[in-house]
């Protein structure tokens, strides 16, 4: 009798200290190794945990979110249409690429050349699944007539979902012979506003969490597979996989960092998290994991504040 009573003690104990010790003592955990981080929760989009969340840089892949956010409108109020063949037209050497292809960026490159015939669909899920740039350019001087015009339609979204002046989408610069944009012609973001972004696409289009999480899409009309950049996704069972994760880029390079911005969804709770120049892909996949640990020990459920404080201490 006594025995049991005594075991109930401590399994009460226990609850209450898992209940209490993530708010109170992990205050100021996880240690982060990026330029910027933020971890909000999707539902109230109050920021759980941020370092330089505010810090402006260069936005790299992450104005793609904005990039889908476009099309889908443009899909929803019938301007445009999956099945539409989309005519390439003429770059320098003949080859449309929104940013220069690097083996490090984490996505497969996805080469037009002019005169070719892509569906939308397939040029959609090429940016969406591999972060294509390629694919990313092709998109905008479609839906807006000039890579200029829908730098314009960005910003203007932007600052209506209520995005911070320092975020700023620019018209993709041309580049010199040895591959390198003037800085001054870069799209610029702030971590926190990406969370704000994800948030707000997600809440508009929530069926970028499916198109974004599928680990390969095929490109038919090129002969080509493209795999996900996000290796998060449980589906490739990695060493970064993370149950729950659906969604949404990975993105990177040697010259602006790799950055991250994703979501998962555990019993109901959905977080959103962002790393920004962080020094490899490998770096940015280990942080958006112990913020997403730390975000679920925080305020997730019972069992997940378990699971999560025990991965953090």
């Amino acid at each position: 009798m006594n025995g049991s009573i005594w075991k109930k003690g401590i399994l009460i104990l226990l609850a209450v200290l898992l209940l209490l010790i993530p708010q109170q003592l992990l205050a100021g955990r996880p240690k982060v190794e990026a330029a910027a981080a933020v971890l909000i929760d999707a539902q109230t989009g109050e920021i759980l945990w941020q370092a330089e969340g505010d810090r402006v840089l260069p936005a790299s892949g992450m104005t793609q979110l904005m990039t889908e956010w476009l099309v889908l409108d443009a899909i929803r109020g019938g301007r445009v249409d999956w099945e539409d063949s989309i005519r390439i037209g003429s770059g320098k050497s003949g080859v449309i690429q929104a940013s220069q292809p690097s083996p490090g960026r984490g996505g497969d490159s996805m080469p037009l050349r002019a005169e070719d015939r892509i569906p939308l669909n397939e040029l959609f899920m090429g940016m969406t699944v591999s972060s294509s740039g390629e694919a990313e350019k092709a998109l905008a001087y479609y839906a807006g007539g000039s890579e200029a015009s829908f730098a314009w339609m960005m910003n203007e979204r932007a600052r209506r979902i209520g995005l911070s002046a320092s975020t700023s989408f620019k018209p993709a610069v041309p580049q010199d012979e040895a591959g390198v944009s003037e800085e001054s012609g870069a799209s610029r973001i702030t971590a926190r506003d990406t969370a704000m972004l994800c948030r707000a696409l997600i809440k508009a289009h929530p069926e970028i969490l499916r198109m974004s999480s599928v680990t390969q899409t095929e490109i038919s009309s090129r002969g080509l597979y493209l795999t996900n950049s996000n290796a998060m996704l449980p589906e490739f069972a990695g060493p970064y996989a993370y149950r729950g994760m659906d969604g949404l880029k990975a993105y990177g390079s040697e010259k602006d960092g790799y950055s991250l911005a994703g979501t998962a969804q555990r019993d109901g709770q959905r977080l959103i998290v962002v790393i920004m120049g962080a020094e490899s892909r490998d770096k940015s996949f280990q942080a958006a994991g112990r913020l997403l640990d730390y975000g679920y020990a925080r305020s997730g459920s019972f069992a997940e504040k378990a699971t999560s404080w025990l991965k953090l201490v």
